[in-house]
Formats: structure tokens, sequence, C-alpha cells
């Protein structure tokens, strides 16, 4: 196996684009309804993850498939619905493959995860019956922590995924066990398995979307009092490419409300708003941290309820 560093760059993106609708105005002018459909092929497409301490960019062959419908419908010169509704479907191509750095190992039970040390940024991955002789060999503390670090492609004082940093512990006269250089034993020098992303979905590319509207509007004198209600749902999805259960991201949804005022003669306009009318928080997106934070996930969620007032006056 061959040491394969990070890319020091990646290549642009470029997409075959096929697309396809219909804009239709019915009923007299009272109901828009527009439908289309798209075929995107994806040649290198970009997809960030943190990994020592940087952001990766890495390149995927993919596609992107699918259909959306829009409706606004005025039943009534009082009553107006809206809708649009999507559906999404993506896949990256067979063949493509990345690390994951929350299973390096992929499921390689001869293999174990090292942590070599706090100022090291990534974690690696080492051969489990070196580990557990190191382990369980007799010697000072900080001769087992070196040789734990040299493990991780890098010097036995100070562990890093850096080619330029020859391996110094010496295994096989330490420990009794057959020599070994991460750089070229270990997947990837030491950085693991690689995942299979075939036929995985692209990131945040829920199957369905819906989003729903309607408003009345009641005439006051010279007032017009219009009540408003918008609801939004969409399917699962994942925050990354890797399409585990780690990686999740479920269906939710979200409601909110106005009501307005508004004055034509005088251009005065009053609004009560409540987004988030149930105060729901489903989390919406998130990414995971190199593994000297202990692989932490920041995660991004729906803002909480909030019940607002605005003015405004024309001139």
């Amino acid at each position: 196996m061959q040491y394969q560093p990070l890319e020091d760059s990646f290549e642009p993106e470029f997409v075959n684009a096929i697309e396809f609708g219909t804009k239709n105005i019915l009923l007299d002018g009272s109901l828009t309804l527009n439908a289309n459909g798209f075929y995107y092929d994806y040649s290198d497409y970009q997809v960030s993850q943190i990994v020592d301490r940087i952001s990766l960019n890495e390149n995927f062959d993919a596609e992107s498939m699918g259909l959306e419908l829009e409706l606004a419908w005025q039943l009534t010169n009082a009553t107006r619905v809206d809708m649009n509704i999507g559906y999404l479907k993506t896949r990256i191509a067979d063949g493509e493959e990345s690390i994951d750095v929350m299973n390096r190992t992929q499921g390689n039970e001869d293999w174990v995860l090292v942590r070599p040390s706090i100022q090291v940024p990534s974690n690696c991955i080492a051969p489990t019956d070196l580990v557990e002789t190191i382990l369980s060999t007799s010697n000072e503390y900080y001769a087992d922590a070196f040789a734990l670090w040299s493990l991780c492609s890098g010097s036995a004082r100070y562990g890093s995924f850096t080619p330029e940093i020859e391996t110094s512990f010496r295994h096989d006269i330490i420990y009794g066990v057959a020599p070994y250089n991460p750089l070229t034993d270990a997947p990837n020098g030491g950085r693991g398995f690689a995942a299979d992303l075939s036929g995985n979905e692209l990131p945040n590319a829920p199957r369905f979307t819906i989003n729903f509207g309607v408003e009345h509007t009641i005439p006051i004198e010279d007032w017009d009092l219009t009540l408003r209600a918008d609801y939004y749902r969409q399917s699962e999805s994942y925050a990354r490419v890797y399409n585990t259960e780690y990686d999740r991201l479920k269906a939710w949804s979200n409601l909110n409300a106005s009501v307005s005022l508004s004055n034509i003669n005088s251009e005065l306009y009053m609004q009560l708003y409540v987004k988030n009318i149930f105060d729901d928080a489903p989390i919406t997106d998130m990414f995971t941290n190199s593994d000297d934070s202990g692989l932490t996930t920041n995660v991004f969620t729906l803002e909480p309820r909030i019940v607002g007032f605005s003015i405004s006056k024309g001139f």
C-alpha cells in the first residue's frame, strides 16, 4: 500500500444540464400552473469536510434528477392558495470513494483506531495485533506513547501524517514484531480504509419537499386585513456523502402565520407574524469537526419560535 497524502488542490466542477418545463395560465387567469423536470450530470462535484483542521474539498462524479410543480390559485377575490412540490433523486457514481473519519477501519477487525496525541490533528489506523503488543508490553510510559505515535505516519516523538517524517521506532527490536512502516504498510498511509460511495445520495438532498400557503383578505372600509399561513415540510436526507445512520437528517416541517393590515390611501402597512409556531427544533444540517476535537458535531437547527411586529409607511 502506498501513502496517499491529502490533496492540495481540487478539480473544477462541471455539469451537463437538461431542463424542460411548461408554464400555464388557466381558468381565465386565476390559476397559474408551472411544471419542470431536470437532469444534471456532474463531473467532479465538490463536497467539503473537515480533515486535519482544514476544509478538505473532494470531487465525485454524480447525477441529480427531479421534478418541480408550482401552483398559484386565486380561488376568489379574497382567497389565494400557493403550493410548491419538489421531487429530487441524487446518486454518486459507481467507484467513487472517500475516507470516513467516523469509521476509518470500515469494520475491518484486523485494524484499530489510534489516537496518537492531542498535538496531532488526526487519528490513524494501525494493525490490531501491533497495537495490542505495544500496550501489553512492559515499558516506560513515554516509550509506549512514542511507539503509538509512530504508528500514525510520523516520528516516534511527533506523530503526523507527514511523509517527510521517518518512523524512528523499531517495533521489531523493541516489541519483537515485524517491522512496520505506516506510510507503505497501512491503507492510505494510516488514514484509513476508503468507504465505497457508489449509489449514495448527495448531502442535503431530501427526496420530497412541499410548501403550501393560503391567505385570505378581509376588506374593512379603507383597510385590508390579510390572514396568511405557510407550511413547509421536507423528507429525510443525509448530511454527508457516506449516508450512514450518523449522517441521517430526519424529516422536518415548519408552520408560519401572519396578520397584516394595510391602508391603500395612506400607504400604511402593519404586520404581526409568528415563525415556527410549534417551536420545533429539528436538525436541518450538520458538519463534523476534526479528530482532535473529539469528532464533535456542529448542528444547525430551525430558529425557535419568533413573534414579531413590523410597520412601514410609504411617502
